[in-house]
């Protein structure tokens, strides 16, 4: 039945390419000239996925000076351009083919990899925010990584229990204490390996105070995955 509907879908809505109008490659609002365009985010610190300087690879000093609670982040692209774009195309104007479009890149990223996560979680939003926003810019990403890995997506289990103030424009230092203790996250039965999905990961703040929560939790392990990385 869903095939059928995806077919009928495609003949009345086709993937259209958001940047150019060209048609839309392997089922994204994306062409394969644009999607080319994408800076993949290759040259990064093994445990945050920060940008490292060229010639060198490995763990970032941050990271060994302060390890991150999360095992690992990933992000896919260098927040700019067209990723840019489509994650605040979504974000601010409630695109929400973009979060397919996203979703679907980072599935097939990740589709591939040895140990995959028991469950998927959303970076959550204080329900003040969401009211205000209408959506969850996160969660309508994780949407269809679920579809496409086939790994349920814990709705409720994480909440923002503070809202924080907007992180966009705090330092490093000041976002860390503004989410100290933000979130909290119950379980109906233990998880052993979780991925934290988010559209941008910028100081890592966010995703780290989340997987503090959810090992002290009893989550063994915990993947952030996102979309771009500043």
């Amino acid at each position: 039945m869903n095939n059928w509907l995806n077919f009928i879908q495609l003949i009345f809505y086709p993937y259209t390419c958001f940047s150019c109008n060209a048609a839309g490659h392997n089922r994204l609002d994306l062409c394969g000239a644009c999607l080319g365009d994408f800076i993949e985010n290759k040259n990064s610190c093994d445990s945050c996925d920060a940008p490292l300087p060229k010639n060198i690879n490995g763990t970032c000093g941050k990271c060994l000076k302060n390890p991150p609670h999360f095992d690992k982040a990933v992000g896919l692209y260098a927040y700019q351009g067209l990723p840019r774009f489509l994650i605040q195309s979504l974000k601010f104007n409630a695109k929400y083919s973009c979060a397919r479009t996203i979703g679907l890149l980072i599935a097939a990223r990740m589709k591939n990899q040895a140990l995959m996560p028991s469950a998927l979680i959303a970076v959550p939003l204080h329900p003040i925010r969401h009211r205000e926003r209408g959506f969850n810019q996160s969660e309508k990403i994780a949407h269809y990584l679920q579809r496409e890995l086939n790994i349920p997506l814990l709705h409720n289990a994480c909440k923002r229990t503070i809202n924080t103030t907007s992180q966009t424009h705090l330092k490093a230092h000041e976002r860390k204490k503004n989410l100290n203790k933000a979130f909290s996250f119950t379980l109906d039965k233990p998880l052993d390996f979780v991925a934290v999905i988010d559209d941008v990961v910028t100081t890592g703040s966010t995703a780290n105070e989340i997987a503090k929560t959810l090992k002290k939790a009893g989550v063994k392990r915990v993947e952030i995955w996102a979309f771009a990385r500043a």
